[in-house]
């Protein structure tokens, strides 16, 4: 196959400039510069699909792609809007009936036929296209991160049996009694669970421990609930107990306890009817999680694992004033180890081979006793501060942050932690 700058004679770009320059940038020079007087010379100034439908009879679809890869601000967007080759042999096939556009015709399909050899060049054809531009512009790189996190929600929901429109999760991070550590009290929400195959049993809930710093396995007794109560839950009843009813559809459901190894699962068996209910909250409590005084630059302070397909996953992590007042919180996401495998948490904010090329943006939320609202669950903030209240809290001012996102991916863990800007190391590491 001839390079792509042997297909666009008509260019004549110094040697020099060419050399440097990616092969997409001279395809969209092109294109852009043979699509723009054709538009126009069938659609008008500013070119509008209902004109390109009417005039040459574009499907809906295909006119306003166009038109829209027409209005594109840069070369990159420009490419990453534009139809494919296909899309745009239709143009250029429906074009030559209109005898006014016949002199803009030979310029517009030697681009094209640059377009399609560029595809053909690539691994992974557009795919891989829309991954190198994403590079140079965000929004690029969003849109089809969003498109496959979408792709892969209804994939794993599938495969799964069920899924949950909205899964929540906030931890509030408060010093221990001997003030040396810092303790934990963290809530699980569930809103809208929907199982899709009959007999799937639900996992809602997962007791294990942050490994010990020595590589010892985890204590799951370290978890108890947010009263004090006795850690632990060998049974149904017991798993009750973790159950927030100010947050959850009444009456609270039957639960089963699977236990595996030092881990224990609770979950909704296969024998309950649906409708499941609309709402299912839980809390639990975790001691001596992390130092209060740091001495290292970074820490992680929960990783997880995602269980349930989701449409909305929000994850909110809580500071306690005078806890770690120069931290800054760091959100990534990560292939899981080989089975039983327990790996060193990666530090957080830079780059690893287990991570992925996933985004999260988070936002600071307003500081003080009060707890923000959630956009869509009305009673989030009153549940939240109902569990504190009953974990003896509710006289604490708090500082936060949230990270939002839609369809996330499944069995990937998330790893929510924090770098200490007033740390010796914080910069190097």
């Amino acid at each position: 196959m001839p390079p792509v700058t042997e297909l666009l004679p008509d260019l004549a770009l110094p040697t020099s400039e060419a050399a440097g320059e990616p092969p997409e940038a001279s395809v969209a020079v092109a294109l852009r510069e043979s699509l723009i007087p054709l538009l126009d010379t069938l659609a008008g100034q500013p070119p509008r699909p209902v004109r390109l439908m009417r005039r040459i009879g574009l499907d809906k679809s295909l006119a306003s792609r166009l038109v829209q890869a027409a209005k594109a601000e840069s070369d990159s967007q420009f490419l990453h809007l534009l139809p494919s080759p296909t899309g745009l042999r239709i143009l250029l096939e429906r074009s030559r009936q209109v005898p006014e556009a016949a002199e803009r015709l030979p310029a517009f399909e030697r681009a094209v036929e640059a377009f399609a050899a560029l595809l053909d060049a690539l691994p992974g054809g557009r795919q891989a296209l829309d991954a190198r531009l994403g590079e140079e512009l965000s929004s690029i790189r969003e849109r089809r991160e969003q498109m496959a996190r979408q792709a892969s929600f209804k994939a794993v929901s599938f495969l799964f049996g069920h899924y949950c429109e909205t899964l929540s999760t906030a931890i509030f991070l408060f010093p221990s009694a001997d003030g040396e550590r810092v303790d934990a009290v963290e809530v699980h929400r569930r809103i809208g669970l929907r199982r899709i195959t009959p007999g799937t049993p639900l996992p809602l809930l997962s007791l294990h421990a942050k490994p010990e710093a020595s590589g010892a396995p985890p204590d799951p007794l370290a978890v108890r609930p947010v009263d004090g109560g006795p850690p632990g839950a060998s049974n149904a009843e017991d798993a009750r107990r973790y159950f927030i009813a100010e947050g959850s559809s009444l009456p609270l459901p039957s639960l089963e306890v699977e236990r595996e190894g030092s881990s224990c699962t609770f979950l909704l068996g296969p024998q309950m009817s649906d409708p499941l209910p609309a709402r299912l909250t839980t809390a639990m409590r975790y001691s001596a999680i992390e130092p209060l005084h740091p001495d290292q630059p970074s820490t992680v302070v929960r990783n997880y694992m995602l269980n349930t397909p989701c449409q909305r996953l929000v994850r909110e992590i809580y500071l306690a004033d005078g806890v770690w007042p120069d931290a800054l919180p760091q959100v990534g996401f990560y292939l899981p180890g080989p089975t039983g495998a327990l790996l060193t948490p990666p530090v957080p904010g830079v780059p690893h081979y287990r991570r992925l090329n996933l985004s999260a943006p988070i936002e600071q939320l307003a500081a003080g006793a009060a707890l923000p609202p959630l956009a869509g669950i009305g009673d989030h903030a009153s549940v939240l501060t109902a569990v504190l209240r009953r974990a003896g809290l509710s006289a604490l001012a708090w500082r936060g942050w949230r990270c939002q996102t839609t369809y996330p991916v499944p069995l990937v863990e998330m790893q929510l932690g924090f770098r200490f800007a007033g740390h010796p190391g914080a910069q190097s590491a």
